[in-house]
Parts: C-alpha cells; structure tokens; sequence
C-alpha cells in the first residue's frame, strides 16, 4: 500500500511559557521538581496535511511524541523537561504512520532557550496566537 506524503515542515520554534495546572500536575506524576516554565514546540507545516482516518506519529529522532496538538500555524507538544533538549540535541524530527516506515524530514529539533530567572513568562495560549 503505497502511503501518503508526510507533512512538511516549513520551521520549528521553542518557546517558554507558563506551566497550566496539568502541566504542572503532570510534571508532579512524573517526580520531575517543581518547573518555572514548559517548552512549547511549534512545528510550523508548509501545508496541512488531509484529514485521514491513518494520523501521522511524530519522532524527535528514535523518540514517540506522545501527544501532540494543532494550532493554526502546524502542530505543537510541550517538553516539561528541559533535558529533554539535551539528549536530542541534532536529532531530526521524523513521521511515521506504522511505527515502522519513517519520513525524515531533515528538520533538527531546535534548543530550548534559556529562561532567566525573575522573567514572565506567557501563557501557553499567548505562545500559540
């Protein structure tokens, strides 16, 4: 069965924001410490792919993203855990539809930026506008 194109990535962006309350439940469940922001990662798409009944896995390198959300502009997921940067740093973000044939879409995960301490950050909301 011949499969079809994967999205295509025009950038990806990292941007700090203000943990919500099940980010921050979340990142209690986890046993992560206490986190001044989340990163949200905005993968901006060329084009939106059709809607189909098979949806597409995204992959920072090996790495399911296990939940990721639309917004007007492509796709985002939150990292809650900045080490999360460090070990896939230069890895490229990859599509599956199977879990077995992947499209690379030589694209790399950009670094987080570093958050200053005392500085506001904006709501996931404000991020994604």
């Amino acid at each position: 069965m011949q499969l079809p194109e994967p999205p295509k990535i025009a950038a990806v962006e990292v941007v700090p924001a203000q943990p919500t309350e099940a980010d921050r439940a979340a990142i209690a469940h986890m046993g992560l410490k206490e986190a001044k922001a989340v990163y949200v990662v905005k993968v901006r798409l060329k084009a939106k792919p059709p809607v189909t009944s098979m949806a597409w896995a995204l992959y920072v390198g090996d790495e399911r993203v296990s939940k990721y959300w639309e917004y007007k502009d492509g796709i985002y997921f939150v990292v809650f855990d900045p080490q999360f940067f460090v070990r896939h740093k230069g890895k490229r973000l990859r599509f599956s539809q199977n879990d077995t044939d992947f499209f690379d879409t030589d694209v790399e995960l950009a670094p987080a930026p570093s958050v200053a301490e005392g500085n506001a950050m904006p709501l996931q909301s404000d991020v994604l506008n």
